[in-house]
């Protein structure tokens, strides 16, 4: 350690870098700081030095390669020292950079500045950002985000990244696959017109597409969109790309049946029958995937709770609304009126309400899993 990096990790930086680089909202730590010392030209453990006190230091290889694979985490007071580095506040950096929030602000009895850089992420998938934004942001190198799942879309770009490097560097172009970013879209509309239940919703309808997906990997529509996009068809890295379109569609039925709120046999088999119709015009063999249908059923087998709030927030409520809620028109002057759905206890008992795309799902199986494992 030399001496001017001694001060710092002593007493902290007095002042910024030469060099300005600002985080982009949602990138890891570990990147950021990467980028930051690749701006003034010194390598990462040099700057690592400047933030404080971590075992790390003494493995520049190990440290230099972590960007890509784990994530960096800070007590208040190294947080403190990297914002001065930066030229920020501390509040600004934990706004950009997830995993500077206060949850995951390392706890230390010492008052000494302090970073870890452990093997795993605390929590989401670190995903490379669009290069066509990273670019835009003039960005020299790879910028890693912090991601609920295990990739991103970029909607301005239609740009798929994932951890995996599906569709190299730059990542797949979903002009590629347009019902793939359609898909995409849908996700979005559906937790704008009906509230945070809709991701919940979302998870499970992508979870019973996996469950398709791995008891019948050869449904022609799945093989021949992976052909279209040069993509090997049964990878797992491949799944989120060719089994979105029908994940969406298959969430707007579980919307329809949780905003019905009709649980009776009779409703129950309509709303069945209903899936097979889609199941077969799809050709995906009812016999087989109705196993996950049924299984959602039963999970979602109690009457659901409503809420009527406004897009600034819901009101707690109990019983459904006798009609649709309309949203109020641009410039009217009023608050956004949106129908949140509150989901059953067989849902919420098995669901986790944050974490990656699986988590919220109450489906016990996972992409990746054997089908016997299903």
């Amino acid at each position: 350690m030399d001496g001017q990096a001694a001060v710092s990790w002593r007493f902290g930086p007095r002042r910024p870098l030469p060099v300005r680089v600002v985080p982009v909202p949602g990138e890891s730590t570990g990147s950021f700081v990467s980028r930051l010392a690749h701006g003034q030209g010194l390598q990462l453990e040099e700057l690592l030095e400047r933030v404080g006190f971590g075992q790390a230091s003494a493995d520049p290889v190990r440290v230099r390669a972590y960007p890509s694979t784990t994530e960096m985490y800070v007590n208040e007071q190294g947080l403190k020292y990297l914002a001065v580095l930066a030229g920020s506040s501390p509040r600004a950096l934990q706004e950009a950079l997830p995993s500077t929030a206060a949850v995951h602000l390392l706890k230390t009895e010492s008052t000494a500045a302090v970073w870890k850089w452990p093997w795993l992420v605390r929590e989401g998938h670190l995903v490379p950002l669009c290069a066509t934004c990273a670019g835009a942001r003039r960005a020299r190198e790879k910028v890693w985000m912090i991601s609920r799942d295990r990739w991103r879309v970029c909607g301005e770009h239609l740009r798929f990244t994932d951890s995996d490097s599906t569709g190299g560097e730059r990542g797949l172009s979903l002009k590629l696959l347009p019902d793939t970013a359609r898909a995409h879209q849908q996700r979005e509309t559906l937790q704008q017109r009906h509230g945070p239940a809709c991701r919940e919703l979302f998870a499970d309808a992508f979870q019973i597409t996996v469950h398709w997906w791995t008891h019948l990997p050869d449904t022609p529509r799945w093989i021949q969109r992976a052909l279209e996009a040069d993509l090997t068809a049964r990878a797992v890295s491949t799944a989120p790309l060719v089994l979105m379109p029908e994940a969406a569609a298959v969430a707007e039925q579980l919307t329809s049946f949780e905003s019905a709120d009709r649980r009776d046999g009779q409703a129950r088999t309509r709303w069945v029958e209903g899936m097979r119709d889609e199941m077969d015009r799809w050709g995906v063999d009812f016999s087989v995937g109705r196993l996950a249908l049924m299984d959602w059923l039963q999970r979602h087998s109690t009457p659901t709770a409503w809420a009527l709030g406004t897009a600034s927030g819901p009101a707690a409520g109990t019983a459904p609304p006798a009609g649709p809620v309309r949203s109020s028109p641009p410039g009217a002057g009023e608050p956004r009126q949106v129908l949140d759905l509150r989901l059953p206890a067989g849902h919420t008992r098995a669901a986790q309400s944050t974490g990656v795309l699986e988590a919220p799902s109450c489906l016990p199986w996972q992409l990746g899993a054997p089908a016997c494992e299903m």
